[in-house]
């Protein structure tokens, strides 16, 4: 379970119907809601006035959202609705009778409509015990402690360098994924092909995509 600091608490349950009226939902998207969520509760809130912190240039408060399932999964769509709509940055707590997942995504302000966010990638955790969930609040102002949020979350997907942001963090881990998803395709590709030069076409394509890879990942 989640410890955060009790200044930080916050502990309201939403009903599910609360987000039905707020968010921009489908009938279909409602139904999702139902069948998957058992009970929503809002558990926590990151904030200058909680914390001892500065508030971000991009994240001016961090909300904890713990949801109920009613089975060990929920429908991505389900996440991006609230992320989207929501005017605030969100950590996920998903819980599953004992077990416990989180999910977090790299979002920005959506430039083409006000008010709204826009949702570029999601990193989750593995499930495990809901009491050994763990986020660490790492950081001086609540871009910092997002950011931190996140590379936990990614455990290792993600890589800051130097000279790089989360955003490019995002965009190169979008980028290795990638390569990785080709590589596997022509591994069997090359496993299928019966025809000798067309599979020694595909070898010398797949020696170049990897050492595309290890350059990446160096």
């Amino acid at each position: 379970m989640l410890d955060f600091p009790r200044s930080t608490a916050f502990n309201k349950r939403i009903p599910k119907q609360k987000f039905y009226e707020k968010l921009s939902v489908s009938s279909g998207l409602e139904q999702q809601f139902v069948k998957e969520i058992d009970s929503i509760y809002w558990k926590n809130k990151l904030s200058p006035e909680t914390l001892n912190v500065s508030s971000g240039e991009n994240v001016t408060e961090i909300e904890v959202f713990e949801i109920a399932l009613k089975e060990q999964s929920i429908s991505k769509n389900i996440i991006e609705a609230i992320d989207r709509e929501i005017s605030y940055h969100i950590v996920f707590v998903l819980k599953y009778k004992d077990l416990g997942q989180i999910w977090i995504s790299f979002k920005e302000v959506n430039k083409s409509r006000e008010g709204k966010f826009k949702v570029d990638s999601y990193y989750k955790s593995d499930w495990l015990k809901f009491d050994d969930l763990s986020l660490e609040i790492e950081g001086l102002n609540l871009d910092n402690i997002y950011e931190s949020f996140m590379m936990q979350v990614a455990d290792g997907k993600l890589q800051l360098w130097n000279s790089s942001d989360i955003k490019e963090a995002v965009i190169n881990a979008k980028e290795l994924e990638k390569l990785q998803r080709y590589i596997k395709k022509l591994e069997t590709k090359v496993k299928n092909e019966r025809q000798y030069n067309r599979q020694v076409r595909l070898m010398n394509e797949l020696r170049k995509v990897k050492a595309k890879l290890e350059d990446e990942i160096k």
